[in-house]
């Protein structure tokens, strides 16, 4: 029995010993994207083209895990093999979890390591959403955005002067005081005599859709995502620049009164944290705080639907800053590789094979992904037969290579992030309230659970 063991073990160590042995002969890339996914192949793609242009080099082998949930499948095969230290060279986080993944020595710092020029590349987003403590540490292969858009019928019905309320141009700013009179008016038609009889009028359930029910699906990055722009459109923030303090930030007074703007739109039922699926795709709500993935998607799927587009608004018209949302899924690579290791020159060139022009270029024909680079943002085609979807893309370039901002980086991110939505987003839709106590209470209660957990990490 003793003896079984003991070749078992011996076994188990040669199977070890051959996987750690063939690993050195390759450049591993783990993705959270399944094979069948575009994004799986899109990156299997750039591999064997990679592999078929330098066979003198390591080839890169791609594994893609089909994700589960906001990624929760793909992050425990990843942790469980952080744990086992036998780690992928390359491998991809979402933007807000660098932080954490850097803070704890996992991931290894590129800027000292990789070309400066190349680098400078990036968009300023996509650049900030990589960098922890001023260095950086993820590269991301896309972007995301989010736009207004609104149902043409509909709003054709509202008066002349809400009309005009309305950019006549989607680069043009507007504001949430804006989109709140415009969304007033459609929930006034519910009662208008001309209108209300109507079938796309009887249609529709809310003016507005917030997708938060994606909170209650356990989807809570939606609310940091789509929000958080709000606070930073009032001159406030959620969390100190070390990402370890929201006590005098998401409490703040600027942050309580963004959140009241938010809080008029479930005050006055405009809005709600329940709605039906795809609300707007399928003429339920008449406007939509929506994702750059929207676009596609109705595209491909709802070709009937009429929209127009607008920039997402921000709170005052005199801020000029960063304020729209961003970020996406970046690569980072082994903290475990050091520059003097003969292989992490390879890796690093593989790295930049994945993220260079050529591929964003791929990455966005495949998955519609926004391009990263600067110097590629100008292939999304604005000129073609669908003005639907030119006036669209129109509003999401003029974000990304303007205004688009990352969201916050802290080591307890997903802490926060859950927080906000359960603690504070959820509680101001579900209790329909604008109050300025009532919401301040939220904050602080908010801050008391975050600023405990961030503890744990301050020195």
């Amino acid at each position: 029995m003793k003896k079984l063991i003991l070749l078992g073990a011996m076994s188990l160590l040669i199977m070890s010993c051959g996987e750690k042995e063939s690993k050195n002969k390759e450049v591993t890339v783990w993705t959270h994207a399944s094979p069948e996914h575009p994004e799986g192949r899109m990156f299997q793609t750039r591999a064997d083209e990679y592999n078929k242009n330098f066979p003198d080099k390591l080839p890169i082998k791609i594994q893609n895990f089909t994700r589960a949930g906001a990624g929760s499948g793909y992050m425990d095969k990843l942790n469980a093999a952080i744990t086992a230290s036998d780690m992928p060279d390359i491998f991809t986080l979402d933007g807000p979890d660098i932080a954490s993944y850097a803070t704890a020595g996992v991931v290894k710092q590129l800027d000292n390591s990789m070309n400066k020029e190349f680098l400078s590349g990036f968009t300023k987003a996509i650049q900030e959403q990589g960098t922890i403590d001023h260095k950086l540490y993820g590269i991301g292969y896309q972007d995301s955005g989010v736009i207004i858009l609104y149902n043409e019928e509909i709003i054709n019905m509202l008066p002349q002067d809400v009309k005009a309320i309305i950019p006549m141009s989607p680069e043009a700013d507007w504001t949430w005081d804006d989109f709140y009179k415009v969304s007033s008016a459609v929930k006034d038609l519910k009662s208008n005599p001309e209108f209300k009889d109507t079938e796309v009028v009887r249609k529709i359930e809310l003016p507005v859709s917030f997708a938060l029910g994606d909170i209650v699906k356990g989807g809570y990055e939606i609310a940091m995502y789509y929000l958080a722009p709000i606070i930073w459109t009032n001159n406030s923030n959620v969390l100190s620049e070390d990402g370890l303090t929201t006590d005098g930030y998401l409490n703040n007074p600027k942050t309580v009164e963004a959140l009241q703007v938010f809080g008029k739109f479930f005050r006055d039922d405009l809005g709600g944290i329940v709605e039906s699926e795809k609300a707007f795709h399928n003429g339920k709500a008449a406007l939509a705080v929506a994702g750059s993935w929207y676009i596609p998607d109705l595209t491909n799927n709802y070709p009937e639907l009429k929209y127009r587009a607008l920039k997402y608004p921000k709170l005052s018209k005199d801020f000029t800053g960063n304020y729209t949302p961003s970020g996406s899924w970046s690569f980072v690579v082994n903290g475990a590789l050091k520059d003097s290791d003969t292989k992490t020159k390879e890796v690093l060139e593989a790295l930049e094979w994945l993220t260079n022009d050529d591929s964003v270029k791929v990455y966005y024909d495949a998955n519609n992904s926004i391009p990263v680079r600067t110097a590629m943002i100008d292939i999304i085609d604005t000129n073609t037969s669908n003005p639907n979807f030119n006036e669209a893309w129109t509003a999401l370039k003029n974000e990304i290579k303007n205004t688009n901002k990352a969201r916050p980086a802290s080591p307890i991110y997903p802490y926060i992030s859950e927080t906000f939505a359960k603690d504070i987003i959820s509680k101001i839709a579900r209790e329909k309230t604008a109050d300025f106590e009532t919401i301040k209470k939220y904050t602080d209660e908010a801050v008391t659970k975050i600023d405990r957990e961030a503890r744990k990490y301050k020195k």
